[in-house]
């Protein structure tokens, strides 16, 4: 399986870099990057705008997208809204409950979340007077859930957390928070942007109100990404200008009842026709073998890694990610040393500040996986991971 994804990735077939950053962003494969070079050499056009076959491939496209999307995740079309990734449709949904909370609310989150799915939750409670509560991890990044039911009692209105953490590479138990929240008539929303292109995701099954994905963490272009609402009725659109409506006076404006409501503006058709072809390119893929490539590559870098140097800090049953940190050197130092050996990874506190301060950890170095990585590139990491204490001492 090694050599033959990597060869489908025009980025790293012939390149010198080791490249270990996909829960970044991933790079993308030819059948993607041809998709989108046929598409504009074909004549790049507007849906719903124009009467001329530039116009309607552009429409037969994006419809093309929204279903491809919904045979993905197990859901309806009109259940599918584009957005430009996990952040807009977090926020989408914040949105939509301002005007249905007051200082009687609660949000519910968890230490596991990226920013982009505390930080809406934050302004919401800022502005509504709610609570937001913080359901802890242990030291191992496992959500803690005594307090749980007693959080969703506390008159909650939304429960968000993420499908698998950005630092720690673990999968939350999904389906039983899902299940508890509606035991409370909770709605769920899940930021899926760590999963979506790991593990098979089934909304159906799942049981959830909202679930958030971002198309560049999954083998398509960036500002593309995809918002499941169980019931869009709840939801009001972040953004209104054109294409959304289907009265307009000089007072007032009705919106238009298909699911396009929530897409003002021109659509990105770079991004839709990209993540049609990354959906597509990853259909006939078999999630377990995805899952077990990756964990393999992941034991051997646990195998191989010098431990008396670098302690893991991610879960660990990750299966795609690892993320260590180190008592005497900075990450972004270590990153630094990896970078002059054209081994990319990403070093920080990867928008997950409060994950990380529940680890006492203040950054870390995270080396991430995806199809195209294979063995090699775990020698050539460890090779540049024994060269830290000689560039740093």
């Amino acid at each position: 399986m090694n050599n033959q994804w990597k060869q489908l990735f025009p980025a790293l077939a012939d390149s010198n870099t080791t490249y270990l950053d996909s829960a970044s962003s991933c790079q993308l494969p030819s059948v993607v990057i041809d998709s989108i070079t046929s598409y504009l050499q074909q004549g790049h056009g507007n849906p719903h705008r124009g009467m001329y076959s530039f116009s309607e491939n552009a429409e037969q496209i994006l419809s093309n997208c929204r279903q491809q999307i919904a045979r993905f995740i197990n859901a309806q079309i009109e259940q599918i809204i584009f957005t430009k990734g996990t952040t807009e449709s977090i926020n989408l949904v914040a949105n939509s409950f301002r005007n249905r909370m007051t200082s009687a609310h609660s949000i519910l989150v968890t230490e596991l979340e990226h920013h982009a799915n505390l930080l809406p939750w934050q302004q919401l409670c800022e502005q509504t007077g709610a609570r937001l509560n913080y359901l802890p991890i242990n030291s191992n990044g496992e959500l803690v859930l005594e307090q749980l039911e007693s959080y969703l009692a506390d008159n909650c209105a939304l429960f968000a957390f993420s499908h698998a953490s950005n630092i720690l590479g673990n999968l939350t138990p999904a389906k039983r928070l899902i299940q508890i929240a509606k035991k409370y008539h909770v709605p769920t929303l899940v930021d899926g942007a760590q999963c979506i292109a790991h593990h098979s995701v089934d909304i159906t099954d799942l049981g959830c109100d909202y679930y958030a994905f971002s198309g560049h963490k999954i083998y398509a272009p960036s500002g593309i990404g995809a918002l499941y609402a169980l019931d869009p009725e709840t939801l009001h659109p972040l953004l209104l200008g054109g294409g959304i409506v289907s009265k307009v006076t000089n007072n007032d404006y009705q919106l238009s009842p298909h699911i396009t409501r929530f897409e003002a503006g021109s659509a990105n058709m770079i991004g839709l026709v990209g993540l049609d072809a990354a959906l597509k390119f990853l259909e006939p893929i078999e999630w377990l073998k995805i899952h077990a490539h990756e964990k393999q590559l992941i034991n051997q870098i646990k195998q191989q890694l010098d431990q008396n140097i670098f302690k893991i800090i991610s879960h660990p049953e990750s299966s795609h990610l690892i993320s260590i940190v180190s008592p005497n050197f900075h990450s972004h130092d270590i990153a630094t040393v990896l970078a002059n050996s054209r081994i990319a990874v990403r070093a920080g506190h990867h928008c997950a500040q409060p994950c990380l301060a529940a680890l006492k950890a203040k950054h870390c170095v995270r080396i991430s996986l995806g199809l195209y990585n294979d063995e090699a590139d775990i020698h050539r990491l460890i090779e540049g991971l024994n060269k830290v204490p000689d560039y740093l001492n």
